[in-house]
Order: C-alpha cells, then structure tokens, then sequence
C-alpha cells in the first residue's frame, strides 16, 4: 500500500478515494476486516484523525461497517443498479434485468385521508372521499437494505387487496396493469438527504448518511397526478446517468 501524494485535495478525501479504490478492485473483499487505525494510518503516511474523517465519509456512504471495540469491516457487496433518467422504471425492473432478485422488507400498507395539498395535487373533488394508500417498505437485495419507497395513490387507482399477491414492491408496476389508469409522464425532483432516525434504521445506515432522495409525481394520460412517490437511495448502491442534447442556439 502506498502512502498518499500531497496535493491540493483534502487527504481526508485522497484517503477516502484511495480505500474506496482498494475496496473496489478487490484488495480488501466483503466482510473483510480492515487493519488496525494506527497500521492503516502508518501504511497511508496520514495521521490517525485523519484517517478516521475518510472512514466516517465512507461509512456514512454504506461502503463500510464500523463495530465499536471489534473493528472496521467492508460491507457486503451489493450489485450496483444504473438507470437512465430519460425513462422510469421500478426498481424490480432493473433487477431482474441484471438476473437479481428484489425483496420486500418493512412493507406497512394504510389507509387515510388525503391533505389538502394532496386534494388538490389529485384533482379530488368536494364530494369524493379523498381516501388515499400510503405504501412504505423497504426493498432489500441479497439480504442487504437497498432503497427506502413510499408512495401515496388515491383509493380510485389502487387499492389494498392490490397489494396482497406477490407484491414485487413495485406500485409503478400496479398501475401499468390497470385498465382505468394510463401512467405516461413522471416529474421527479432530485436531492441528498441526511437520514434521520427512522430511516437509518430502517436501512441499517447510521444516522446522518447522505441518502439520494427522488420526489415524483406521476401523470396520466389526462394530466391527472395519480401518485406521489418518494425514494431513498443509500450511496454507492445506485448510480443515474442522463443523455443530454446539445442546444445548437446561437449566442
């Protein structure tokens, strides 16, 4: 192991880069424990602090477990999952595409009435119930947490019963099989997000992880928003790629 150049990146970030490059190509395999801080440091010619601020960034990232008194270990690996931006599609989807297999852990299915803002969102009007599914769970890969989902859809586009054979996690794929419901347009807002308490636990990340955060509304045909969804992503698990048309306008 080399020690680190001195340049004009943090070496807490050079560090970071550098384990998370050793991790990659296999030098350290998953569930494999990390030397000692002091040895690591040495081996890396930074100091201890230092070392242990690139290790915090990683752990935040779900790349590796920290165990107080027992030691630092890589998390087991997890396939990471890339979609492009352009076209929406569940997560099982993407999956089975790569020949992985989906689980669904944490799923709570309720009902309520729908807010004000959401009435309005859904186009509901004065006389409808404005009943509405909340659908949260937590899709797992390989046993290991993956994404945290909810989804908020009036009672006319789905309803619990929907949910009880062989939910694949997937409400987006629910809808494309409805016949009165024709999803064709999401608009997604996209953030990081620290996790709180409950989603960290939830996802088995510490509290504090930046979490990949989209927020989408989806259109039908006639423009209606037939679902609000929210995803959580842990870092280093899912990458998105867009393509981009270049504008050709003259300045």
């Amino acid at each position: 192991m080399q020690q680190l150049k001195i340049d004009k990146t943090p070496l807490y970030l050079q560090a970071r880069h550098y384990l998370l490059n050793l991790i990659k190509n296999g030098t350290f395999r998953p569930g494999e424990q990390l030397p000692a801080e002091a040895d690591l440091a040495a081996q890396l010619g930074i100091s201890r602090p230092t070392l242990r601020e690139a290790l915090l960034h990683l752990e935040r990232e779900g790349i590796i477990i920290r165990r107080h008194g027992v030691g630092t270990f890589v998390s087991r690996h997890i396939p990471i999952l890339e979609s492009g931006l352009e076209v929406l599609e569940s997560l099982d989807c993407q999956a089975h595409r790569m020949g992985l297999n989906t689980e669904v852990v944490h799923l709570t299915v309720s009902e309520r009435t729908a807010t004000e803002e959401e009435r309005e969102a859904f186009q509901l009007s004065a006389d409808e119930q404005g009943i509405v599914l909340d659908v949260d769970r937590v899709i797992a890969i390989e046993g290991e947490s993956f994404a945290y989902l909810k989804d908020v859809v009036p009672q006319a586009y789905l309803w619990r019963e929907d949910l009880e054979n062989q939910f694949s996690g997937s409400v987006l794929d629910i809808l494309l099989q409805q016949e009165n419901v024709l999803p064709v347009i999401s608009r997604t807002q996209i953030s990081a997000e620290d996790a709180d308490k409950q989603l960290a636990e939830r996802l088995g990340v510490p509290k504090g992880t930046a979490l990949l955060k989209l927020v989408g509304q989806l259109y039908s045909y006639d423009e209606k928003v037939i679902n609000y969804s929210f995803s959580y992503f842990i870092p280093g698990h899912f990458k998105f790629h867009v393509t981009r048309r270049v504008n050709k306008g003259l300045y």
